[in-house]
């Protein structure tokens, strides 16, 4: 079994590429490439593709898929898997697997701190080159006994939750079935009025895109949304969003998805490069993880498959 891997050598410990040698044929393609040049298009024989989206564009389609002869499985690097073919995939027997749970921490500490930053006006801060401002426009607020409103309450809205609640914060959610939890199950009407601070972490899907609709963005008034796991094109109207901000409605922070930065925006907005993911803890994880998948789906008992 050939295993074309798409991604940095040196991401591995000496003991993970063991561990896969141990099982295939490994292949690391650790430069980017031509996708139409793609070195194991040329290979006949069996293959696992252990796939990193950069390497993809986060787009693996079936145009891509069905040039590859012999692909048994591909090992994606996310737990997103929206960027994959899967229909493809389940129509020619082709298993997927993902990475669950690697980055739940990372992503619910890093959807603190833009919360935090929106409650202390860090971005009005920034963009004022710290100017010592005592105006109302740049008066802040505490967060203890403000309202958090999460959409969605899978692992990393769970942990939000936790640490909100700890932080004295009262946690409401919404979830498309209402869960055994200490929180209040509220409709997404009045998450969106009665929220001080709104944070979605449902994945994006065919079902959960648009979820978040303009007459809800238009429910809010002096509070804010934190969006850290969707591109926000994708689930809401982000240029409406911006309007608001721009107004002075509401506040808005996202990782960036453009070339655009902080500067760009009017208003109360945080914007940050795609780090939430991206702390040591988590990519340790990853790696572990990808390399237990790809072992599994060798010896023919995969794990964390994936499917519509």
């Amino acid at each position: 079994m050939k295993i074309y891997i798409t991604y940095t050598k040196d991401s591995f410990t000496e003991e993970q590429l063991k561990q896969l040698n141990e099982v295939g044929e490994v292949i690391i393609l650790g430069e980017l490439f031509d996708l139409d040049k793609a070195p194991y298009l040329e290979d006949d024989s069996e293959k696992i593709l252990v796939a990193d989206p950069d390497w993809y564009n986060w787009d693996i389609n079936s145009e891509h898929l069905s040039k590859i002869k012999n692909l048994k499985a591909v090992c994606l690097s996310t737990t997103a898997f929206d960027w994959i073919d899967l229909d493809y995939c389940q129509e020619n027997n082709i298993i997927v697997t993902n990475i669950p749970k690697y980055s739940t921490d990372s992503v619910a500490e890093y959807a603190i701190f833009l919360m935090m930053s929106l409650a202390k006006k860090f971005p009005l801060q920034i963009k004022t080159n710290y100017k010592t401002d005592y105006s109302l426009s740049m008066l802040t607020t505490e967060i203890r006994n403000k309202t958090v409103g999460i959409i969605g309450l899978g692992h990393i809205g769970l942990r939000i939750a936790e640490i909100c609640s700890g932080l004295g914060m009262n946690v409401i959610y919404w979830n498309r079935k209402e869960k055994s939890v200490p929180y209040k199950y509220v409709d997404l009407d009045p998450l969106f009025s009665d929220s001080d601070f709104i944070i979605p972490t449902f994945v994006t899907n065919e079902e959960t895109k648009k979820l978040i609709t303009d007459d809800l963005i238009n429910k809010m008034n002096n509070n804010a949304l934190i969006n850290i796991v969707n591109n926000p094109n994708e689930i809401y109207n982000h240029n409406l969003m911006l309007q608001k901000a721009e107004e002075g409605t509401i506040s808005y922070a996202f990782e960036k998805y453009d070339d655009k930065v902080m500067d760009d925006f009017e208003g109360n907005v945080m914007v940050t490069a795609p780090y939430a993911f991206y702390t040591k803890e988590a990519i340790d994880r990853l790696i572990a993880i990808w390399c237990e998948n790809v072992v599994s789906v060798v010896k023919e008992t995969p794990q964390n498959i994936v499917s519509k």
